[in-house]
Order: C-alpha cells, then structure tokens, then sequence
C-alpha cells in the first residue's frame, strides 16, 4: 500500500456509541474524513449522516467493496467482528477493528491466518489502555524497576445489566487480559477464578464481582477484578516489581468542598475515562494509512490471545478449578 498525498477516506461499520465517537474523532482531523457509514438500522444513520455530511448505507458490504474507501473501522456487534475483518482483508483494506477480533478463539485465528497470508498487517485492534497517558507513564515508570512480579487490575464498573460470565470477561475483563501482556511481554499460562452473585449464594443472581488469578509464562502473577460496583467507573493497575511498586495515577479532576464535605467525582462513564486514548489511537492508526505502512498497535495475533485467555477463564469458573491455556498453534 503507498502512502496517500490526500486525506483518508475511512468507512465507519456500526454507529451506535462507540462507531458514533470514532466517526467525530476522525471527521475532525485535518487529514482524515469519514466517507461513509454503514449500520442495518436506517434509524441509527440518518442523524449521523447529515451531521457529517456523508453517505449513510444499510449494507456494511457497500463500503468494503467501495474503492472511494481507503480504509474501514469496524464497531459494530462482537459476534460480526471477524466475517467483516476478512471482507476487509480480501480488499486489501486496513481496519481498526473494536475488540474482541471474534467471539471464538477459532475465528480469531482464522482472521489472524488470513492477514498472515497477506505477508502484512492491515488489523488493528481496539485495545485503546495502550494509548492512555495513565498507562503509558505507568509503563515508562516500570523500566527501572526490574522485573515484574505481580500485577493487580481493577476494573469497577458503573451500573451495568445482568451479563453471562462470558460476555463480561469478553467485553470488559478482555481489556485487562491485555493490559497484563502489553505490561509485562508475558503470556498468561493458567487461570482460576471466583465469582460472587447478588444475592450472595444464589447460582442463578446477578454477577456482581469476579477475581481471576493469572500465572504468566515467566514466573510472575496477576489478579484480575471486576466489579459490577454500580457507583462509577474505575480502571487502575498496580505492579510490583523487583526493586519497587508503580502504579496508574488517579485522573486529574477537581476537589470540590460543600456541604461539609470533601469530594472528587469519579464519574461512570467509560468514553470519558477513555476518550484521550481512544483519539490518541484514532491519530496513529490514520497516521499509518496516511504512510502506507502497517499498523503498530494491537494485533491480529494479540486478538488471538485475548480470546483464547477469555475461553481459559470462562471454562475455570464452569469447572471450578484452575486451567491451563491452550493457545494451541497460535503462538
């Protein structure tokens, strides 16, 4: 693919919330537009459409075969994920695809075969935390520290409906899972995990907390916790290393003083948590279609693993033990 002396034309596939934030993010950048939108339901489209002032199709196929296109992000259902990538793949086209890359370990490495044939990568895969400044400062603040050994993820929810365990560890406990191996450049070996229901004891109540421990593949461990806390929203890692302990700073908002109390709002919304990183994302991965030059954010391959981690814990909290993970030919 040769660089482009013009700005990217990118195709948007879903315009719910997260395809409605890309679509801004790149329609105001100076070199970057968004050429078309795509969603099944005309409704989602129209309003969106006009605000850009651009073409609005109810077939994701039209923009995939669109030649106009350059490039295509892809946020629309998880379960459409990896048919829409390999559309993509077979045009040649680059893609920023949400996560998860599929709902299947199998089809993620599908997919991942498929760019690997190619003999380049065009897939880029949502995983934003290594875009956001908290994580980036606390990764630049572990290079002195010397090896890692425990990292403890949090991630605290807003108020959320009743998911299956697998959706919550492919949705929200995924982004954790990589954060562990962008951290630490290890594999996840084996897991166990626990789960805790509202009302306590019931087999069949609401999710409300999950903790999942994690051997690596070089020695060290990690824990990873969700928690459906219906409060805010709230993402931090802490690691311990050899020679001290970093963790993510808190976000910068102001102190507020009333009432006789002191607060901080944490807030619960995650696109505000997040929204730096994902623009920060946006930028790079249009810079690399600007230059003709493969993507170097997350991977195909770190879609894969993802996926085959998330299988590994859904399975242990079934089987109520811990179990290994089985990345099978993918590594």
């Amino acid at each position: 693919m040769s660089a482009l002396s013009r700005p990217v034309r990118v195709g948007v596939i879903g315009v719910g919330g997260m395809g409605t934030f890309h679509a801004r993010t790149i329609n105001a950048m100076a070199d970057a537009t968004v050429a078309a939108l795509a969603d099944p339901f005309a409704s989602n489209l129209s309003h969106l459409a006009t605000e850009l002032a651009t073409t609005a199709e109810t077939d994701p196929s039209t923009i995939i075969a669109d030649n106009n296109i350059d490039a295509v992000i892809i946020a629309s259902p998880d379960e459409t994920h990896a048919e829409l990538t390999l559309a993509c793949l077979e045009r040649d086209k680059p893609v920023l695809c949400e996560k998860p890359l599929a709902t299947s370990a199998t089809d993620a490495k599908r997919v991942a075969q498929a760019e690997a044939a190619k003999g380049r990568r065009f897939i880029q895969l949502g995983f934003m935390r290594e875009y956001d400044p908290a994580h980036l400062q606390l990764a630049a603040a572990l290079e002195p520290l010397g090896a890692i050994h425990h990292l403890h993820c949090t991630h605290r929810n807003a108020p959320a409906p009743n998911r299956p365990i697998e959706v919550i560890v492919g949705q929200s406990v995924v982004h954790d899972i990589h954060s562990v191996r962008y951290l630490t450049g290890a594999e996840v070996a084996e897991v166990s995990a626990n789960v805790t229901r509202q009302p306590l004891g019931s087999p069949a109540g609401k999710i409300r907390h999950i903790m999942v421990l994690c051997r690596l593949t070089n020695g060290a461990h990690a824990t990873l916790e969700f928690d459906n806390a219906a409060y805010a929203y709230e993402v931090t890692v802490e690691v311990t290393a050899a020679d001290g302990r970093a963790m993510t700073g808190r976000q910068l908002r102001a102190e507020v003083h009333t009432d006789g109390q002191r607060r901080v709002e944490t807030g619960a919304d995650w696109f505000a948590r997040f929204a730096e990183a994902y623009r920060l994302q946006d930028r790079a991965w249009v810079d690399s279609v600007l230059a003709g030059t493969p993507p170097t954010g997350p991977s195909a391959a770190d879609g894969v693993a993802a996926q085959t981690v998330v299988e590994a814990i859904v399975a242990a909290v079934d089987a109520g033990r811990t179990v290994a993970v089985d990345y099978g030919a993918t590594k």
